[in-house]
Order: C-alpha cells, then sequence, then structure tokens
C-alpha cells in the first residue's frame, strides 16, 4: 500500500502542515525536526502524489520548453538552465523542437497549451519575426529565451547582441589586429545586432573595415565549411587580414584550420575569435578564444521568471525584458605574446 503523508504526520506525531512544509523547503522548520521527517521518509521510499497536488492546487506543475531544433549546440546548456532552476521546486520540463520550421512552431506551442503547462518557456527560431499566432489567445505566462520580435510586449530573457560584436572587436583591438575581418553570419536579427555592434567598435578605433573582409552566410550556413572556405577567400586576397571575428564557433574552426593549412602561424600571425564557446570545438586542436554567451543562465532565468509568474498569478509582476552581457573567453587563437617571444620570432 502507498505510504501517504498522513502516515508519516501520525508516525512523527507531526502535522502534515509541518511535514509538506519539509518536502518543499521552507525554512520555519527547525532542523532537527527537518531531519527526523527527511530521514523518516527515506526509510519509508515516501513519493509524493503530484496528481493530487496538482487537483488540490490547479496545477500540472510542469513547464514547457519549446526550441527551434535540437541540433543548436546551445540548446542543451538552455536545457540545462531550466532543469537547474525548477529541480528544487518539483516542477518538470516537457521539451520539443520545431526542427528550425515555422509550422512546426505553432503545432509545438500549441501542443504544450493544450497539455495545461503552467508555463511556457519559447526559443523562436533564428529567422523568426513574428511570434506564434496561438499565443494570442494563451492563458499561462509565456517567457522568450532570446531576442524578441520588435512588437513583443511580453517578458523575455536574452542576450545583447550588439555588445557581441563590441567586445569581440575590442578584443582584437586590444590584441593589436587592425586588418579584421568578420564573417557575419546569416541576415538574421541576431546577426545583424552582432554586425552592428562590431561595426560601431571599429568605427569609434578609427579602423576602417574593407567590404570584402565582410563575409556572409547563407541560412543555416554558418558551418565549418563555410568558414574554411571563407578563410581561403581572404588569404587569395591582395592584403591578408591580422584578425577575424565569426558568427559561431564551427565557422572559427573552418577559419583556423584553413590559416593553418597555408602556413600561417596562429595567433603570432593571425587572431580568431569565435561566438558561442561551445567546449568541445573550442578546445579540440589548437584552442579558440570565443564568446560565452551565457546559455546557461539564460535558461536559468527564463526558467526562474516564469515560476515567478506562476506563483505571482499575473497579479503582481510587469512584463519585461531581462538582458544578460556576453564575456570574452581567450584561448590559443587569441592569446598575448611575450615580448621575448615577440622577438624570437622575429
Amino acid at each position: 500500500m502507498a505510504i501517504r503523508l498522513q502516515d508519516i504526520a501520525d508516525d512523527l506525531k507531526l502535522s502534515k502542515m509541518t511535514i509538506s512544509k519539509v518536502l518543499r523547503g521552507q525554512t520555519d522548520v527547525s532542523a532537527e525536526t527537518k531531519a527526523r521527517v527527511l530521514k523518516r521518509v527515506q526509510e519509508l521510499n515516501y513519493r509524493p502524489n503530484i496528481s493530487a497536488r496538482g487537483l488540490r492546487t490547479g496545477q500540472t506543475f510542469t513547464l514547457g520548453l519549446a526550441l527551434p531544433s535540437l541540433l543548436d549546440p546551445a540548446m542543451p546548456q538552455i536545457v540545462a538552465g531550466v532543469n537547474e532552476a525548477v529541480r528544487t521546486d518539483g516542477y518538470s520540463v516537457v521539451i520539443t523542437s520545431a526542427d528550425d520550421d515555422a509550422e512546426q512552431e505553432e503545432r509545438e506551442v500549441e501542443l504544450h497549451l493544450s497539455r495545461q503547462v503552467d508555463a511556457l518557456l519559447l526559443c523562436l527560431r533564428n529567422d523568426a519575426t513574428e511570434l506564434p499566432a496561438v499565443l494570442a489567445t494563451a492563458s499561462v505566462p509565456v517567457v522568450l529565451v532570446g531576442p524578441a520580435p520588435a512588437r513583443f510586449s511580453g517578458t523575455s530573457v536574452s542576450m545583447r547582441e550588439s555588445e557581441v560584436g563590441q567586445m569581440a572587436a575590442q578584443h582584437l583591438l586590444e590584441r593589436r589586429c587592425r586588418r579584421i575581418a568578420y564573417l557575419r553570419g546569416p541576415r538574421t536579427p541576431v546577426a545583424d545586432m552582432r554586425f552592428t555592434g562590431f561595426l560601431e567598435q571599429m568605427r569609434e578605433a578609427g579602423i576602417p573595415v574593407k567590404q570584402e573582409w565582410v563575409i556572409e552566410a547563407q541560412p543555416g550556413d554558418a558551418g565549418y565549411r563555410n568558414g574554411y572556405e571563407a578563410m581561403q577567400r581572404l588569404l587569395a586576397a591582395k592584403t591578408v587580414p591580422d584578425g577575424v571575428m565569426t558568427y559561431a564557433d564551427l565557422q572559427a574552426m573552418g577559419v583556423r584550420d584553413a590559416a593553418l593549412a597555408a602556413g600561417l602561424e596562429i595567433p603570432r600571425q593571425l587572431r580568431v575569435i569565435g561566438c558561442g564557446n561551445a567546449l568541445p570545438m573550442c578546445e579540440t586542436g589548437l584552442t579558440l578564444s570565443s564568446m560565452d554567451l551565457a546559455y546557461r543562465e539564460l535558461g536559468k532565468r527564463a526558467a526562474k521568471t516564469a515560476l515567478r509568474s506562476i506563483g505571482e498569478k499575473g497579479s503582481a509582476a510587469a512584463a519585461r525584458p531581462i538582458f544578460l552581457s556576453p564575456r570574452v573567453v581567450q584561448r590559443d587563437s587569441t592569446k598575448e605574446w611575450s615580448a621575448a617571444e615577440r622577438k624570437r620570432t622575429k
């Protein structure tokens, strides 16, 4: 027979409320009582009845997480952040993928809402300019993870994308790069913001950006081959760059390998910085500097915001955007050489 909360209360001669407080992690219970309860719960192998709790509260204790693609290396980090945030609150997460398809994204969002999730976390596709239409009738909190469309007036948690371009350019400039090329990615809102930040930093430094040093990728093509071939084009130019910033780490891998294959020394003759800080990519071979975009923290902050909105039941919190800043992670591809190293290579 299943162990009930009342059985534990009777056994320890405590109230059901006290047992419930301990299991929910509330702090207004003495350490001694908490230890007694947790010990007995473990001995009896007690499992809370989530269905019964749902009937009492009108909640399902689930969050929906709609992702654009499971192949995007950022998504596992976002999922990890969401799980970290909800784990102590007794919530589970239902994860779906739209496979980068607009119609599928609409269907997945509708399915989440039909499952009666308590809140929905939504990562839009990179090229999305509108929200799924079904959100107009959503009655639960919705938090966007990543940039929001222009007319969105709800809650979002995203990166300051223009700072990505600014800080990457500044990093290369501080390492005496003056001929900086940029593999700017496809024409999406995120790529445009990063490129704008890059141009602003270069203008502030008084460094010209040659048109032939700005290479655009087609949608879905900001990968290794794109970076490799782009670097080959740059090497064939009359003036070869001494620094390259890329939209994605895979492109940076391609740039690095093409440069090394052509006999360039990294970082003495060329410095390379990627974007995304994907550890398996950045730490393979000659390690790559990259812009860390705080994906795990994005997921964590979005989930905590959703949980707070559930607790407030829409009565107090005003919808607002939350912005995080990137950071530079320096590795071998942009490391600073000492004066002795520079002298030895002359």
